[in-house]
């Protein structure tokens, strides 16, 4: 190893003992025993671009066509027995066709591997979705009809009520006697009549938005070309 000179060769100063670089200027003191390599041409150039295909790991679920046919298969064979009064071994398949229907099902919303386990999930789903609008559907109108039917009873006893008052108004004109009161009631009854047939027709409306809303759910979505009408 060369001897350490004591003073550095850029600016000048003092070197301490066992310096590598000048405490001033940062100037490397000696060029040490490293030696530099030019990298081999062939290590600087593209690899090969290799390219691999991760294959589809289930975690325990086997492909929905295997689940669909194993389904299928179970519902035959349940509906055999269940024809053949074998009742507890039928019913037993059925309950794991239904097992294997549900498997089918969420494995394909997953992972479809094939045409017909998308075409099938998306019937199902859509058909799941129809249904569930019907009943909210069903559900919206039965109450909005229980409503408007009590309001409307109402206004039915209200105007029968209203009647007698008019009978009464028509007995007092004609003896003479002061109607105030009966003016009075008759124009209280009218107000409350119209506030039962507005809240009836608020609440036919609100129902019919609703069961519109439900069934845009459920609706294909429709597009138009730029322009079009």
């Amino acid at each position: 190893m060369p001897e350490q000179p004591a003073k550095c060769s850029n600016c000048g100063s003092p070197l301490p003992e066992g310096a590598r670089f000048c405490a001033l200027c940062g100037t490397a003191v000696q060029d040490g025993d490293t030696v530099r390599t030019e990298v081999p041409p062939h290590e600087t150039s593209p690899a090969p671009a290799v390219v691999e295909q991760a294959a589809p790991r289930w975690f325990g679920l086997a492909p929905p066509t295997v689940l669909l046919a194993l389904a299928v298969v179970l519902l035959v064979a349940a509906i055999v027995l269940l024809a053949t009064a074998n009742w507890v071994v039928g019913l037993l398949l059925l309950g794991l066709a239904l097992l294997f229907t549900a498997g089918f099902l969420e494995a394909g919303r997953r992972k479809p591997d094939a045409p017909i386990v998308k075409a099938s999930v998306d019937a199902v789903d859509s058909a799941w979705a129809r249904a569930g609008v019907t009943a909210r559907t069903y559900a919206t109108r039965s109450t909005a009809r229980r409503e408007i039917s009590r309001r409307r009873a109402e206004a039915m006893r209200l105007a029968s009520e209203r009647d007698g008052l008019f009978r009464r108004l028509g007995q007092t004109v004609y003896s003479g006697g002061d109607a105030t009161t009966e003016r009075a009631a008759i124009e209280d009854l009218d107000t409350r009549i119209a506030s039962l047939e507005q809240e009836a027709n608020e609440i036919a409306s609100h129902a019919t938005e609703r069961v519109d809303a439900a069934r845009l759910e459920v609706q294909p979505t429709e597009v138009r070309p730029p322009g079009g009408d």
